[in-house]
């Protein structure tokens, strides 16, 4: 099959969170295939067979000190807002530290536009950005398209040193052992809530529920109380469905959710997902849930618009937000932003956020002159940056350790408590992998949208599993697996 029908496949919408809309991306079975690009799959490394080699011909990273400087690269990335002002100051003062690269950053919209964007760009058989970040629903796709080097090679060539990173981390962004996409922004789902509703309702509000039953409960006090409509506040959204079901310690896919083979059947049959469905119809049946829509900035604004103007207590959304978050407060009185752990199950929650990858366009300087970068946006003074300004976590453990995130963290314990739970979770921590994953969340969110209009919720599941399971399968058959 042609790569312009493969990326077409997965081309969709991404979590309701990304603002963005992506163009359209479907090819037609007749389309021009474009040339096959180099096969991202190099034998792993091994000092006995040669390898290191292969390694450094896919990333070449001396290639950098004898070309002539600056070597340009462009960097297509989906940061806005707060997230994006920051990624760019990072971008602006990489290229004043040094003479040798020179780093166009443009923002292609959200992670589905970005995604798209690059779709149309291997259709049109154009010119690829040497780096482009997206978030870690494209893991799948982005190999399968085979225009990409995979990380691992410039960690082989460069000999460089993971051992400051959590094997967690790396294992999100590996697969069959090898990495292949640069972890750069780590997030989590994290529960926001105002401390003086808490208050009102006779609740500490420096013991906010950490279990989904204890959500509820919450909830249902605060109502009785009379502090606020309802307890929670939540547009229908997929990922904080996939976060109570992983928190469960299950599976969202089969083969080890796509980890020991390719995802071919959803798990949306299970105890667990007819519980989860069975407590979220009751909570919005009883007043405790107030939906706020589906898709797109509006839904996804109105969950915290709700806290701040008094109608819910609690919402659930990713600690990167959290610095735009700071920057609004002021803006809005009576409010005691508080931040807890994401109300689960007792298992750790996935790793979120995002990635950058190295597109297999780029000549021998291009590729060298990114995996600079790459290293550089790692570094721990550049981690320390990201998380104070963004509230994404630090990909490096020393970066959590700096002193002067240490002290961020004592004057907003809020900034820490993403970082802490992904420490301290005894379980889970590494997301599925899947083809069309914006098809599989399109599955849930339907579902949600079914279950919060009434129907019942076994056929709610049925409805979702099959779903899932047709997007699946579409995939698989495409790409000829």
């Amino acid at each position: 099959m042609s790569l312009v029908v493969l990326l077409a496949a997965c081309a969709g919408d991404d979590t309701a969170t990304d603002t963005a809309s992506t163009d359209d991306t479907t090819a037609d079975d007749g389309a021009t295939p474009t040339t096959p690009a180099p096969s991202t799959s190099s034998p792993t490394p091994d000092a006995t067979d040669g390898t290191v080699s292969d390694a450094s011909t896919e990333c070449p990273v001396d290639a950098l000190e004898e070309a002539e400087p600056p070597i340009e690269i462009t960097f297509w990335h989906s940061m806005a807002a707060t997230t994006g002002v920051e990624l760019e100051s990072l971008i602006e003062d990489y290229n004043a530290s040094q003479q040798r690269v020179h780093v166009t950053p443009v923002f292609q919209g959200g992670y589905a536009e970005t995604f798209g964007k690059y779709v149309n760009t291997v259709r049109s058989d154009g010119d690829l950005p040497t780096l482009v970040q997206l978030s870690e629903i494209y893991l799948q796709p982005m190999i399968d398209s085979e225009t990409i080097v995979p990380v691992e090679d410039c960690i082989v060539a460069s000999g460089y040193d993971l051992s400051d990173y959590s094997n967690r981390l790396l294992d999100q962004y590996r697969v069959d052992g090898r990495l292949v996409t640069m972890p750069f922004q780590l997030a989590n789902p994290v529960l926001y809530y105002d401390g003086n509703d808490f208050v009102a309702a006779g609740l500490d509000p420096a013991d906010p529920p950490t279990t989904l039953d204890q959500l509820e409960e919450t909830s249902q006090a605060l109502v009785d109380a009379g502090v606020v409509g309802s307890g929670m506040a939540l547009e229908v959204d997929a990922w904080p469905f996939e976060q109570w079901v992983a928190t469960a310690g299950e599976d969202l896919v089969d083969h080890d959710n796509g980890r020991t083979g390719r995802a071919e059947r959803a798990r949306f049959d299970s105890d667990v997902v007819g519980g989860l469905l069975d407590t979220l119809q009751r909570m919005h049946d009883d007043g405790l849930l107030l939906v706020t829509g589906r898709g797109g900035e509006q839904a996804g604004l109105a969950r915290y618009i709700a806290v701040a103007q008094g109608e819910a207590a609690m919402t659930i959304g990713s600690s990167a937000t959290l610095g735009e978050i700071y920057e609004q407060i002021a803006l809005v009185p009576d409010v005691d932003v508080r931040v807890g752990p994401f109300p689960g199950s007792g298992g750790s929650t996935t790793i979120g956020g995002g990635s950058i990858y190295l597109t297999n366009g780029a000549g021998d300087a291009e590729r060298a002159a990114a995996w600079d970068l790459l290293t550089w946006l790692n570094e721990p003074p550049q981690q320390v940056r990201w998380s104070i300004g963004t509230g994404y976590v630090p990909t490096r453990t020393s970066a959590a350790d700096d002193p002067v995130l240490q002290q961020y963290w004592t004057e907003r314990p809020q900034f820490r408590v993403a970082w802490d739970q992904l420490a301290t979770a005894d379980h889970g921590g590494v997301g599925p992998v899947i083809g069309d994953y914006p098809a599989v969340r399109d599955a849930i969110e339907d579902g949600l949208e079914a279950l919060y209009a009434g129907d019942p919720r076994s056929e709610v599941q049925a409805a979702m599993q099959e779903a899932a399971d047709r997007a699946i399968a579409d995939y698989n058959d495409r790409i000829g697996s």
